[in-house]
């Protein structure tokens, strides 16, 4: 029986059993890695899964069940066991139904045979190439813990209002976590990553820059405490930004635990900043045919020159706040981005440092970005202080504070080069205005 059929069967029973609506899913994956600790690999693993979920619904209500095995007995008393379950979970009134089927759209660059041909040495090699690459920069720098891994698989989705779809896709992402130590003293640790639907990754690139951050931490000078422009790094850039998707996540919209409830249409940030919700980026992290509920991926323009034009919504979500679904169900009830881009501005990095008179560069930070109030704080662990448009020296650790909504409207540089980080496709943005703290 194909896998397909398996979620074919699965609505069978349950409807059999009494529900008034189900859905279910099936994902058949497979993935290997390599994991690597202090300059050395310390464990490679290889797995492979079925599972299959179903969610029965009666009178608004849901019951759900994932189970492994596949096999007739094993599914019919899954089925059954989900509509118990449904009857006495508690009673959504909210709750509309289930999505119907929508044309879907064929995503590009997801899925590379390369990567499914991997064979386990192949992996172990490229994670010595990169312990080789890391000390081949500087001796000085170790390698703390890291990993290379692969995934490949399918993925299938269904209800009982006629949704079926099936997908596939590839992937791979490496990261290493360095430290560069000298004469008894010891740097902050630094972090690099990359990742991709292909085998296109540059895992030379990333050790030389996960070295590079090392070192760079490794002599460090005080900072004292002023108030002036920030110039965020793609990791950090990201890191705004995705917080930034929890306030236009149409769940926490409804909740009303997000400030941008009720300001559609309004302008939020300036008018350089454009976002994009794009479940069809090709090769993208977050791309795939269709979302958790099996609604299709599409792009959403959620920011546009400064304005709120959408909240990212399922099926759920939209009903309750009168949109229209965005294809981003993580499942029935949550929401969440797929790839999110940020269009870059007209300046390169050097130009956006030019006029700065003192500021930072702020490559790391470890704090927390809250999106129901939009307070930012925490510490800077790499940063280089900016002087005359030049920077001038590593930082010692110091304090970030300020506002995520009050920073969307104080940005006054966004660059024309971009990365990706993830599942996005991020510039670097500088902001006026930020509060840095010594600690000192």
């Amino acid at each position: 029986m194909s896998l397909l059929n398996w979620i074919e069967k699965a609505i069978e029973y349950t409807i059999k059993a009494g529900a008034d609506e189900v859905h279910a899913w099936l994902g058949r994956s497979t993935s290997m890695r390599v994991e690597m600790e202090m300059d050395t690999i310390s464990k490679c693993s290889w797995s492979r899964r079925v599972r299959l979920g179903i969610t029965a619904i009666v009178d608004k209500k849901m019951g759900s069940v994932t189970v492994q095995r596949l096999t007739e007995n094993e599914v019919r008393k899954a089925a059954e066991t989900a509509y118990r379950l449904a009857r006495v979970a508690t009673r959504n009134d909210k709750w509309l139904g289930l999505p119907s089927p929508k044309p879907y759209v064929q995503p590009v660059d997801i899925y590379d045979t390369r990567i499914v041909e991997l064979e386990p040495d192949q992996l172990i090699e490229y994670a010595k190439h990169v312990i080789d690459e890391v000390k081949e920069y500087d001796k000085r720098v170790a390698i703390m813990q890291g990993m290379i891994s692969t995934s490949w698989g399918e993925s299938y989705v269904g209800n009982s209002n006629g949704i079926l779809g099936e997908d596939r896709g590839t992937g791979i992402s490496a990261y290493v976590v360095t430290v560069a130590r000298e004469a008894g003293k010891i740097g902050s640790f630094a972090i690099e990553d990359t990742s991709s639907r292909k085998l296109d990754v540059d895992l030379t690139q990333m050790a030389r820059e996960g070295a590079r951050k090392a070192v760079e931490s490794l002599d460090t000078r005080p900072v004292r405490s002023f108030r002036g422009p920030v110039v965020l790094d793609y990791d950090v850039s990201s890191y705004v930004f995705r917080a930034l998707a929890s306030a236009y996540n149409g769940d926490n919209v409804w909740r009303k635990s997000s400030p941008l409830g009720g300001k559609l249409g309004e302008s939020i940030a300036v008018e350089d900043l454009t976002v994009v919700d794009d479940g069809l980026l090709p090769g993208g992290i977050g791309t795939s045919k269709f979302d958790g509920e099996g609604s299709p991926r599409r792009t959403t323009t959620v920011i546009e020159r400064g304005i709120l034009k959408n909240f990212i919504n399922n099926t759920f979500t939209a009903r309750i706040l009168n949109m229209e679904p965005t294809g981003n169900a993580s499942s029935l009830l949550g929401v969440a981005p797929s790839n999110i881009i940020v269009k870059p501005g007209d300046r390169s990095v050097d130009e956006m440092l030019e006029d700065i008179e003192t500021g930072l560069f702020v490559s790391r930070f470890s704090g927390s970005i809250r999106f129901q109030d939009g307070v930012v704080s925490g510490t800077v662990k790499q940063a280089h202080l900016i002087e005359r448009g030049e920077k001038v020296y590593s930082v010692r650790e110091c304090m970030i504070s300020g506002n995520l909504y009050t920073w969307l409207r104080s940005i006054t540089g966004i660059s024309k080069e971009v990365k990706r980080k993830g599942s996005a496709v991020i510039p670097l943005i500088k902001i006026e205005n930020v509060d840095i703290v010594s600690r000192t």
